[in-house]
């Protein structure tokens, strides 16, 4: 080989080993460079879908708004007065509060309950037969019901709940439906068997947010509220002591996250019977105002007014521990601007669109008996405040005592009975005004159909009746066609009544100790079954059956008045009783002239709204 071969080979060895170094270094850069970089890539991507346990949101509280409406009595609207264009779409502005609260999103839920006395009151009510609040009810979305003393005025298994346990089904016009709501009542019993109705649960398990809650029902032992026929197939055991020990049962048994007892009483009662440790809030009914607190057992409460006039509420807040606090109990009324109830374009945002049509729905199923007019008033006509501060005498059992009288003056009837907690409208004359009285409003004062049963009494038997009625106001304590004389021998508040006379208002003296039945009277069929009363065990002049109904017969009276022209109906403020001793009564009671003063100013006040006609009063 030549010397030049030799040295080309030599130069090609040379850049064949530099070129396999070069390879080398590459693969050496991209082995231990490069992929940290591809690492990164890939761990960017991670980090940004994939949050790390650190980073994951921490637990939260639970946060459950409770809304509670109670003794509605039938106030889907307030209709007073006729005039449509004042009426106050109550439950549609109620509803829009509890729409605003589940779609605002600062709650977690909402829960929704009622206190009982529901449906009996009001003419949109009464007159459908109750039809028109179970849709209200089904349409806003309640999670239960309890019973009130009023359900039991029509057939409670019928217009109040059914054999389900829950809110009857319903028809009024294009509305239908069967709700799912329960109606809870632990303490409501058979008086045959001595056991749970079937017709009521003694409570319910909702889920809201998440959370187990408890709902209990407790009514008290109103029975002497509600008429003896009505309430006599069951028994109430409304003993607080025992309902404590049911609710530790549930509890047990069913484990929830938090226990509310919704009762058809005053709830700070039922607050104070109970263990905080066992209930975390008490929603009440039957008081007729909007109340809200602490108890002294450490339970919160809260409580509607009556007539739909607001709404209680309060918010449950659970911490992921599962510790209950309470927060913000209140009652909120709205009523003060009754003019932001009207249905106006202006409005339009205070209403749930479906309650307030449903609302409109209801009235026009009724309105053409409604609207007729019957004559009117210049002065007020009020179911509260006695007309001297020893009478029990108001100008609203006088408005209806005196047509019971006249209605029945041709049987022979001398004196007409009512009593006070039966007379469920106050009507307020504008100052300088009259007001017209309609249809309507003659349901508002006398819901009830209740009938009017004649009775002939003796002497005895009528001083008996105005002693016992002056202590116990459900006897009948209203009256017209008598006057009557006696001596307190206790105080204001705990009378020690003594009849001396009794004078017709035909002048008769009636002999007060006479045994000889010829005094003929008219009562209703509420007050003549009222364990005690002088009528029990007698046999009234015609049956139940053929008895005139109280708002029909009121009804019927002022029609005929209004054709004869006569449509000025006078307030009757004069009083049927005097107090012989008056002045000792007042000493014994420790009550100056100023102070009489100050309770009759008390006594007169209207509803704390001072609303222009009906509103409920616990019978």
């Amino acid at each position: 080989m030549s010397k030049s071969s030799r040295n080309f080979g030599a130069v090609l060895a040379v850049l064949l080993l530099a070129l396999l170094v070069a390879g080398l270094v590459f693969a050496v850069k991209v082995a231990y460079y490069d992929e940290p970089k591809l690492m990164e890539q890939y761990s960017e991507v991670t980090e940004s879908t994939v949050p790390t346990v650190s980073e994951s949101e921490a637990p939260k509280d639970t946060r459950i708004a409770v809304f509670e409406t109670s003794d509605i009595h039938g106030y889907l609207v307030d209709i007073t007065g006729g005039d449509s264009k004042t009426f106050q779409y109550r439950l549609a502005h109620i509803a829009k509060v509890v729409d605003n609260a589940r779609e605002s999103g600062d709650y977690d839920d909402v829960l929704l309950v009622d206190g009982g006395d529901i449906y009996q009151g009001s003419p949109l009510s009464n007159l459908t037969d109750g039809a028109a609040l179970r849709a209200a009810l089904d349409i806003m979305g309640y999670d239960a019901v309890t019973l009130g003393n009023h359900e039991f005025d029509w057939d409670v298994k019928t217009y109040a709940t059914d054999s389900m346990a829950t809110v009857p089904a319903y028809e009024l016009g294009d509305y239908s439906g069967d709700p799912n709501i329960p109606v809870i009542a632990a303490t409501l019993y058979s008086a045959n068997n001595h056991n749970r109705t079937l017709f009521t649960k003694d409570y319910v398990v909702v889920e809201k947010g998440g959370r187990r809650i408890v709902l209990i029902g407790y009514i008290p032992d109103y029975s002497d509220e509600i008429m003896h026929s009505k309430i006599e197939p069951f028994e109430l055991h409304g003993d607080l002591a025992e309902f404590s020990q049911l609710v530790k049962e549930i509890n047990e048994a069913e484990k929830p996250d938090v226990t509310i007892v919704v009762a058809h009483e005053n709830p700070v009662k039922v607050a104070n019977a109970l263990n905080s440790e066992d209930v975390d809030l008490v929603t009440g009914g039957h008081e007729h105002a909007g109340i809200y607190g602490i108890s002294d057992s450490g339970i919160p409460y809260i409580q509607a007014n009556n007539n739909a006039q607001g709404y209680a509420s309060a918010t449950i807040v659970i911490d992921p521990e599962g510790n209950v606090t309470i927060e913000e109990p209140m009652y909120t009324s709205i009523v003060e601007e009754p003019e932001l109830l009207y249905d106006t374009p202006e409005n339009a945002a205070n209403f749930d669109e479906k309650v307030l049509a449903l609302s409109h729905a209801a009235w026009d199923s009724i309105k053409d008996q409604m609207d007729e007019a019957l004559g009117y008033i210049d002065s007020n006509v009020e179911k509260k405040g006695y007309v001297d501060d020893l009478s029990h005498t108001t100008t609203g059992g006088n408005f209806v005592t005196n047509l019971m009288l006249e209605y029945m003056k041709d049987e022979g009837v001398v004196a007409a009975f009512y009593n006070r907690g039966g007379v469920r409208a106050d009507f307020v004359v504008p100052e300088g005004e009259i007001l017209e009285i309609s249809v309507g409003d003659i349901y508002a004062v006398s819901p009830f159909n209740n009938t009017w049963l004649i009775y002939d009494l003796t002497g005895e038997e009528l001083a008996k009746h105005l002693k016992d009625s002056f202590l116990e106001s459900n006897l009948g304590d209203q009256m017209t066609g008598l006057t009557f004389e006696y001596n307190n021998n206790g105080t204001i508040e705990e009378p020690d009544i003594e009849i001396v006379s009794i004078t017709l208002d035909d002048g008769t003296k009636v002999d007060i100790h006479g045994t000889d039945p010829k005094y003929r009277v008219v009562t209703t069929n509420y007050s003549a079954t009222v364990p005690g009363s002088v009528f029990e065990g007698k046999t009234p002049l015609y049956p139940v059956t053929e008895a005139p109904i109280d708002n029909q017969a009121l009804i019927e009276i002022l029609r005929d008045r209004r054709d004869k022209g006569d449509i000025h109906i006078p307030t009757d403020s004069k009083s049927r009783s005097t107090c012989l001793n008056a002045d000792e009564v007042r000493a014994r009671s420790g009550q100056t002239d100023d102070q009489t003063e100050e309770t009759e100013a008390s006594e007169t006040q209207t509803e704390e709204t001072q609303e222009t006609g009906a509103t409920q009063e616990a019978a």
